[in-house]
């Protein structure tokens, strides 16, 4: 029988995303991820393949922590006033996990899965797809059908609670202040002509 292993998986992914947070993806090395992880260098790599394979399990995460709440709350929203509340997943995800926020949000995607295997790559495609279903319908749902809706609702609950949460990442969390300023500027470019 072999012997119980020292950490699970999905602690591994976790003390790799706080290490490409603090150093980013580049210098995450499995030797800074075992350290943090308090681990010997060999438990890393019996857990995964490769550095890029474990990247690539670090954005999935992080990405699946922001797309499951976004769809979930896009597609539950009775009003155009209730999915304006989606965009605030952004900002939450980000004080409640800093470094999940910090690898989506201060890091291009690109960074983490440009040498991912295909199936990470597959993962990856359809949790974008998903996002992207999902703002095609509530635009269909929420929004009149002058051709800019998804555009609208993309810059809207996407682009604007982006920019505001980079302004402070990697150094801080943004504040709890910011839902207010991002739901007014969502708000705007949601009822603006």
């Amino acid at each position: 029988m072999g012997r119980p292993a020292r950490i699970s998986h999905e602690d591994l992914v976790a003390a790799a995303t706080r290490v490409a947070a603090r150093l980013g993806p580049a210098r995450a090395t499995v030797a800074a991820i075992a350290r943090e992880a308090k681990v010997p260098t060999g438990s890393v790599y019996h857990r995964v393949p490769s550095r890029a394979a474990l990247m690539a399990e670090v954005w999935l995460a992080a990405a699946g922590r922001f797309t499951t709440p976004f769809v979930q709350g896009l597609a539950a929203a009775p009003s155009l006033e209730a999915a304006i509340e989606v965009a605030l997943v952004t900002p939450r995800l980000t004080r409640s996990d800093p470094a999940a926020g910090v690898v989506l949000f201060a890091h291009r995607r690109d960074d983490f899965l440009e040498q991912a295997p295909p199936e990470s790559r597959g993962k990856a495609h359809r949790l974008t797809s998903a996002l992207q279903e999902a703002l095609a319908e509530a635009a269909r749902r929420l929004l009149p059908k002058d051709g800019r809706g998804r555009e609208r609702l993309t810059i809207a609950l996407l682009g604007v609670p982006y920019g505001a949460v980079r302004v402070f990442l990697p150094q801080a969390v943004p504040p709890p202040e910011l839902d207010a300023v991002i739901a007014a500027a969502a708000r705007a470019a949601l009822t603006s002509s």
